[in-house]
């Protein structure tokens, strides 16, 4: 407007007059037509209305203009080719602008808030997916802890009464400690070593835990490394002819923790070894470690290995 209408108050009475018609134009499709459709899906009403919309402030504000102009209430003077009628005509495109803006944000502030919503949604599935896993791993572990209570009963029953206690310790760890995502690492490995010293109770096999892990400052997933545990002991061989072994190295540079879990076996264990346990960790760890560790298993005619390299964060 500004390069045809000198006068000052003819300038601000176009401001306002398009200003205004392209707020309603915006506001029109934006908070009224646009959710209209989100919850019908009608995209032949939507059409039709923006088009009835669109003519009637077209029409409307050009009518305003013929009548203002007309009396000459705001008398201006052209510096190129356009009449009143071109002018008035012209009222159609402008109030197409803020009809297609208003479109536009709406579908793009509706995109975003599907996303928000999607995300969130994905969050609490996982967390859900996670709490799930959990609850299914402490009974896991209860049972295979009784069972070794169990066996000690028959020969000794004062250092089952410290076995006990040991398992009361460790239940107790699962309850107030396990109920976050994530857990302080020196208590996590106290707890796996309180565990492998219960187990090994009631096995034959040579077993070794070394543990060389600088873990004060560190946070992992609570119990994410048992079911390895727990699988070489209810996996390890039991052949009189030979050593029977499980050895459990942890380590931890360059920011990763290597754990490496190694036990003697047989075919027979090796083609059934999968359980819930291993398929829980490998859950947990693509929901809590996306792209931040490898898993390795290696099976054979004598052994079974693991090894999980993990990048673990500062608490």
């Amino acid at each position: 407007m500004y390069f045809y209408i000198s006068d000052k108050g003819n300038q601000l009475y176009f401001a306002a007059l398009d200003v205004s018609m392209i707020l309603c134009a915006f506001y029109g499709i934006y908070a009224y037509l646009m959710p209209r459709y989100f919850k019908d899906k009608n995209i032949t009403k939507l059409l039709s209305l923006s088009f009835l919309w669109l003519v009637i402030l077209a029409g409307g504000y050009a009518f305003i203009m013929k009548i203002l102009l007309n009396h000459m209430l705001f008398p201006i003077h052209f510096n190129f080719s356009w009449n009143y009628t071109d002018l008035q005509y012209n009222r159609f495109f402008i109030a197409l602008l803020g009809l297609l803006g208003g479109g536009y944000v709406k579908l793009a502030f509706d995109r975003v808030n599907a996303q928000r919503k999607l995300n969130a949604l994905e969050k609490a599935n996982a967390q859900a997916e996670l709490t799930y896993l959990k609850a299914q791993l402490n009974p896991h572990f209860l049972f295979n802890s009784l069972n070794s209570l169990y066996t000690q009963l028959d020969f000794d029953l004062p250092q089952a009464k410290t076995t006990l206690i040991t398992i009361a310790n460790l239940l107790r760890y699962q309850l107030y400690e396990c109920g976050t995502d994530f857990v302080p690492l020196s208590k996590e490995l106290l707890y796996l070593e309180n565990y492998f010293h219960l187990q090994r109770i009631r096995t034959e096999a040579i077993t070794r835990l070394n543990i060389a892990v600088e873990s004060e400052a560190l946070k992992i997933a609570p119990l994410l490394l048992m079911p390895f545990v727990e699988n070489a002991f209810k996996h390890v061989s039991d052949d009189d002819n030979r050593e029977n072994i499980i050895q459990i190295d942890i380590q931890f540079t360059n920011e990763r923790l290597h754990f490496c879990c190694m036990n003697t076996s047989t075919i027979k264990d090796a083609s059934s070894r999968p359980g819930i346990g291993l398929q829980n960790v490998r859950q947990r760890l693509e929901l809590l470690y996306p792209n931040e560790y490898e898993l390795h298993v290696k099976e054979g005619d004598s052994q079974y290995s693991i090894n999980l390299y993990l990048t673990l964060h500062r608490c």
